[in-house]
């Protein structure tokens, strides 16, 4: 068995030995963008989804929201007779939809698939998910009381049980899955025994990694003699360079990285394994592609214990990183459930050999190049071979509708369908020297521009690397301060410059004229205009923000609340009253807690006393307590946080109250900008997965011994905000250069 790389994946071998490599399949560079392009077949923009689902802007390409004229092919599978189902990351219902009213049009059986199981947002904890089955929240799992559980192996429970059901009714019908595992997106949980094969494999850096991968490469075929490895950006730090203290930091990082990559290649076996154990293997079209888009740079320069630091703006020092993993059991316990951790972005520099860059970075193969294994026994006959022809996401659905036999539907519920952006690659089944099909394709995220044409590749990139999301930074191309016109354009052609390594803008400059154009055309005509229409979310540029100031639940049956539907306290003043009755002294548990302790809230009683505890993305604690027990009967509990200022992440002061009566409080000098976490959310009178306060982790959920009646929560602006609205206008014709001529 050939083994392609120092990670494990038997089941990628596997596949690629009894079928074809695909070295030239790309992704839009970004989450959401890549998942909508490849189930619909078209373009991201044009489907809305020009950014993450948690970031929708004001404008038709950032919408977050399917066109009704683009149907997705899982719907038209389903349409002509097929059983569909999505088992595992979705990422394409925007958050504030996430809830139990909806509109369920934006779920995955919106999309055309008979049924869901997995998480609705961009990632997941893998020790204590919050599971959706089809238009529910169906539980949390996990947590500190249940350290069995692991979410890679219940999706592959769940996938074989689905397929068994599926026969268990009709053994002849035909069948789509789109399982989707959470890696190798952040944070890279994975059980000890599966990272201890790698111990010490990473220690000699990243630098001497790309050799060796370089190297291996090319003995496999898999890139063609004459390619050149691309140099290392002065970004990126020399291996040598480093402290032997952050060199083990590092090198632990990789370690957990491949164990969390070589168990998902486990789990795809097991459900490879059962469908060929039915008898259906061979007559399985099975596409296998690996990777986040490149491999993602969010983790930062340092790597991150807990990676949304990075989309919070917190920056970390080496030292900082080092100080806070000892402050919650060492380098042993990156990868486990006391973590939420992320690689350096050096390392996925050097997984996304030979290439330049990472994900984000849309201009350039690092961000957009993944590997793909296409095994179909009973219609592919292959040996290991390799296609090299230009293949993006958006070809997969045409090519899945071509096997099937399936037209493109000129209508769907009566509406005329747009025309899919897509190819079907099933002309390069049997020959590798088919002539390409897909001969134009272009790239944006977040600024950084691509334009393909017949083996020519434009290059444009936005003067940020992926990892830094400072305010200082995102403030540098705001709306009427930054002008795109002012980039630069970098030229490759790919058939004789696999890596990208020879620019050759200067040598043919009509060329890159001629891209650029084609680009601006292709923008407008994919809906990609305004340029930055991606970091609208950054500029206060979002669609109008409810009016609503109050939020009311009743009891304690509501529980996982996602973060998109929670009241918006970020960067705002707010209250919490809680009407309950305490029935004895002894009452103890939590009232309302969010997230948990690598950033997130809790006001909960413990020996008789009030507390509330919030967690600054686990670089600091604070705890309040309050000053004296609370009274038995019935009584009125506030948690009242004012804001200093109206500014992101402002200082703030608490005090807790009851029945009228401050008992407690103190200061909080630094709070959550962005997001305290992505995957988990609000529970009333428990605390689900894991916990906020480490205090009460061996009682979790530590359920509320009285009776809540009631929560409010309200929230208030601190101080005069600036009318966003204004921004909108400004930014509308801001950078549509093309829109007019």
């Amino acid at each position: 068995m050939h083994v392609r790389g120092p990670i494990q994946t038997p089941t990628l071998d596997r596949l690629a030995q009894d079928g074809l490599t695909y070295t030239g399949l790309h992704t839009a560079a970004l989450c959401s963008p890549t998942r909508a392009a490849l189930l619909t077949g078209r373009n991201h923009h044009r489907v809305g989804f020009g950014t993450v689902g948690e970031l929708p802007g004001p404008f038709p390409g950032y919408s977050g929201v399917l066109p009704r004229d683009c149907a997705p092919f899982p719907r038209i599978l389903r349409d002509n007779g097929y059983s569909t189902a999505v088992i595992g990351k979705w990422h394409l219902t925007p958050s504030r939809t996430q809830g139990a009213a909806g509109p369920f049009d934006r779920w995955p059986r919106g999309w055309g698939f008979d049924y869901f199981w997995g998480f609705l947002g961009g990632e997941s904890g893998q020790y204590d998910p919050m599971i959706y089955e089809n238009e529910s929240v169906e539980q949390a799992y996990g947590g500190p009381t249940d350290r069995d559980y692991y979410l890679p192996t219940a999706l592959t429970d769940k996938a074989i049980e689905w397929l068994h059901g599926v026969r268990a009714h009709k053994t002849d019908k035909p069948w789509l899955m789109y399982y989707s595992t959470g890696t190798a997106h952040a944070p890279h949980h994975v059980p000890d025994e599966w990272t201890e094969p790698y111990r010490g494999m990473f220690d000699d850096g990243w630098d001497a990694y790309r050799e060796r991968t370089f190297a291996r490469q090319l003995e496999l075929g898999i890139i063609p003699e004459g390619t050149e490895l691309t140099a290392r950006d002065d970004a990126f730090p020399a291996w040598e360079s480093l402290t032997d203290a952050e060199r083990r930091l590092y090198a632990r990082q990789m370690e957990v990285y491949a164990g969390f990559q070589a168990n998902a290649d486990h789990n795809v076996g097991r459900l490879i394994d059962e469908i060929e154990r039915m008898g259906e293997l061979d007559n399985t079209l099975v596409i296998y592609i690996w990777g986040d888009n490149g491999a993602s740079m969010e983790g930062t320069l340092t790597g991150s214990f807990n990676e949304l630091t990075m989309q919070n703006g917190i920056p970390l020092t080496s030292e900082q990183q080092l100080g806070l993993i000892d402050a919650h059991g060492g380098l042993e316990a990156w990868g486990g459930p006391d973590s939420a951790p992320h690689c350096s972005a050096a390392w996925a520099w050097a997984g996304n050999t030979p290439f330049q860059w990472g994900k984000q970075v849309a201009s350039h193969l690092g961000g957009t190049r993944n590997p793909m294994v296409v095994h179909w026994p009973g219609g592919i006959r292959a040996d290991g071979d390799v296609r090299a022809q230009f293949t993006h996401v958006n070809d997969i659905g045409p090519t899945i509708l071509d096997v099937a036999g399936i037209p493109v539907p000129n209508t769907v519920d009566g509406i005329p369908q747009a025309p899919m952006a897509g190819t079907s690659f099933a002309y390069s089944f049997p020959s590798a020297e088919a002539p390409e099909q897909h001969t134009q394709q272009y790239f944006e995220i977040y600024g950084n521009r691509g334009m393909y044409r017949d083996g020519w590749w434009a290059a444009s990139m936005l003067p940020r690397i992926p990892w830094d999301a400072t305010p200082a930074t995102i403030r540098r191309f705001a709306p009427g301060v930054f002008d795109p016109d002012a980039l630069s354009w970098q030229l490759y052609y790919l058939p004789d410059d696999f890596s990208q390594s020879r620019d050759l803008a200067t040598e043919h400059p009509e060329k890159v004229a001629e891209l650029a154009e084609l680009w601006w055309q292709e923008a407008e005509k994919n809906l990609a205009l305004p340029m930055l229409g991606g970091m609208a979310a950054f500029f206060g540029m979002v669609p109008p923000l409810q009016t609503q100031t109050r939020w009311t639940y009743w009891g304690t049956d509501v529980q996982n609340i996602p973060a998109g539907i929670m009241p918006p306290i970020l960067n705002r003043s707010y209250s919490i009253t809680v009407e309950a009755t305490i029935s004895d002294a002894d009452a103890e548990g939590v009232l309302l807690a969010a997230f948990d302790h690598l950033g997130g809230f809790a006001l909960f009683v413990q020996d008789g006393l009030l507390r509330h505890t919030y967690s600054f993305m686990g670089v600091e604690t604070y705890r309040h307590v309050a000053d004296e027990a609370l009274p038995t009967g019935e009584v009125t509990i506030v948690l009242d946080v004012e804001a200093d200022a109206a500014v992101m992440a402002p200082a703030c002061t608490v005090t807790l109250s009851v029945n009228g009566v401050s008992i407690g409080g103190g200061r909080m000098e630094r709070t959550v900008p962005i997001m305290f976490n992505a995957y988990s959310g609000l529970d009333i009178g428990r605390d689900n997965g894991e916990v906020v306060d480490p205090s009460y982790a061996h009682l979790a959920p530590f359920p509320f011994s009285g009776t809540i009646h009631r929560i409010d929560v309200d929230v208030r602006r601190p101080g005069e905000v600036a009318d966003a609205s204004i921004h909108h206008a400004e930014t509308a014709g801001l950078h549509a250069r093309h829109i007019e001529s």
